[in-house]
């Protein structure tokens, strides 16, 4: 089991995301999200990576709790965060609202296949 703390004084689940892109490791604060299906990474975070859109997959369609819109579709080839790797995996991109201090969301397609537990009294991430 991983057990992962967290500060309970913020008003988000902030967790580090480590990204190795081309050999180079960047690292990352993102919101743990599960209302979110899939990870979304900032913009700016994916310029930070060194990706531009011509980089994206494709675009697709997704909704959010206010609208529909149109974002970029990424493969990571390493994303790390809470002790769990993935690879080649995907993320979706957009930019995010001004002030929100992270660069992305980590959503449930990151905690495929793991029993995720958020412990908000002892400000623990348990990941089985």
């Amino acid at each position: 089991m991983i057990v992962h703390t967290f500060e309970r004084r913020q008003p988000l689940v902030i967790v580090e995301v480590t990204v190795i892109v081309n050999g180079k490791v960047k690292i990352f604060h993102f919101a743990v999200d599960t209302g979110a299906t899939i990870t979304l990474v900032s913009d700016d975070a994916m310029k930070k990576m060194g990706y531009t859109k011509a980089d994206s997959i494709k675009t697709t369609q997704t909704i959010t709790a206010s609208k529909s819109e149109t974002v970029c579709e990424y493969n990571l080839d390493n994303i790390m965060a809470i002790g769990l790797i993935r690879r080649n995996f995907k993320v979706l991109s957009r930019s995010l609202p001004v002030g929100l201090s992270i660069d992305g969301l980590l959503g449930l397609n990151f905690f495929k296949n793991k029993e995720l537990t958020i412990d908000f009294k002892l400000s623990e991430i348990r990941l089985k």
